[in-house]
């Protein structure tokens, strides 16, 4: 039986095959009225050309060789537009290298097996893990809802219960002596030291440093204001302790946007610094350690020290405050400058 104009045709193929079953469709006419045909497939059975025809027919995108690297990058152009902060697009770039062997395969042939092999071969935190499932969810979502694929099968990948598999370590009171003797360093990976002692001496996450501009630092009051946080907490005023104040004299910009400015860039990226920080640390023997340690040295310091807890709280940020309460008054700002000033 003939299917209707338009919607292609199944037949026989002549001869002894293995898939004799052949499904087309008429893409044009020649001058003289000829049919130009597009072979879509050969199949071992009349039922399922049918149904491939079908879905041809439905969807043609679903057949064309675009490769998971493509849909990738059309997907990146379209997410850039809605994310406007610079570390989570640069934190999801280090993401994107993990998904890296899918690049080169067409994306309707990715199998939930393909997938599930990548993240069963990362020797990463479940963290990491998924946050980049997290990712590759949010390329194939893309792809569906423009029909380039037929399903989302990234649900289904399995990375395993969440173990703690962080041991966070504090600097040490000889390390930080370490840090301050090679301050003025001058080998490639040593014009990072100040970084670690800002971040040792302030609390902020490596993100809020990142996202840090010249404007939000108030050197007449000697405090600064971090506006770019993870948490609405996290939106708050740090006094800057005189131990680092003169870090902020001698490594401001003047005309420079971001605090922190990258190599070739207007601002520091997360995965430069997170390479340039191992390397570090590793240049001056220290033990390893994460940029999050930096958070858990400044709480130990300040409580090791018998700051007030409620100033601990507000300083590194946590969600125990409302919004409202990071407003601070004079006062209240006074009060934590005495707890950054207990710091040794």
């Amino acid at each position: 039986m003939r299917n209707q104009n338009g919607t292609g045709s199944v037949y026989k193929l002549s001869g002894k095959r293995r898939k004799p079953w052949a499904a087309s469709i008429t893409e044009g006419y020649t001058t003289d009225g000829r049919q130009i045909r597009k072979l879509i497939g050969t199949f071992e059975t009349k039922r399922e050309a049918q149904e491939i025809l079908i879905k041809y027919v439905k969807n043609p995108n679903l057949f064309k060789k675009i490769l998971f690297k493509d849909i990738r990058e059309m997907w990146w152009e379209s997410y850039k537009k809605k994310v406007t902060n610079e570390s989570t697009l640069s934190t999801h770039l280090y993401r994107l290298k993990a998904l890296d062997p899918l690049n080169d395969m067409k994306i309707q042939d990715i199998k939930l097996y393909d997938m599930q092999e990548i993240f069963d071969d990362m020797g990463t935190s479940w963290s990491f893990r998924n946050a980049c499932k997290s990712v590759l969810n949010m390329i194939f979502d893309f792809a569906l809802k423009n029909e380039l694929v037929e399903s989302n099968r990234v649900k289904f990948i399995e990375i395993g219960q969440r173990v703690k598999v962080i041991d966070r370590k504090i600097f040490t009171k000889q390390e930080i002596e370490i840090l301050w003797k090679n301050l003025d360093s001058e080998t490639y990976h040593g014009k990072f030291t100040y970084i670690i002692l800002i971040l040792i001496y302030t609390g902020m996450r490596i993100g809020e440093l990142i996202n840090l501009k010249n404007e939000d630092i108030d050197l007449h009051n000697s405090c600064l204001k971090v506006n770019v946080s993870k948490t609405n907490a996290g939106i708050r005023v740090i006094p800057i302790s005189s131990k680092i104040f003169n870090l902020f004299i001698t490594k401001m910009v003047k005309d420079q946007e971001y605090f922190v400015k990258g190599i070739t860039t207007t601002q520091l990226s997360y995965a430069t610094f997170k390479d340039r920080f191992q390397a570090l640390l590793k240049e001056l023997g220290i033990q390893e350690h994460t940029i999050h340690d930096t958070r858990h040295t400044f709480a130990t310091l300040l409580n090791n020290a018998n700051a007030n807890q409620s100033s601990i709280i507000k300083l590194i940020g946590h969600s125990d405050f409302s919004t409202t309460e990071n407003v601070y008054t004079h006062k209240d700002t006074e009060e934590l400058r005495k707890a950054v000033e207990l710091l040794q």
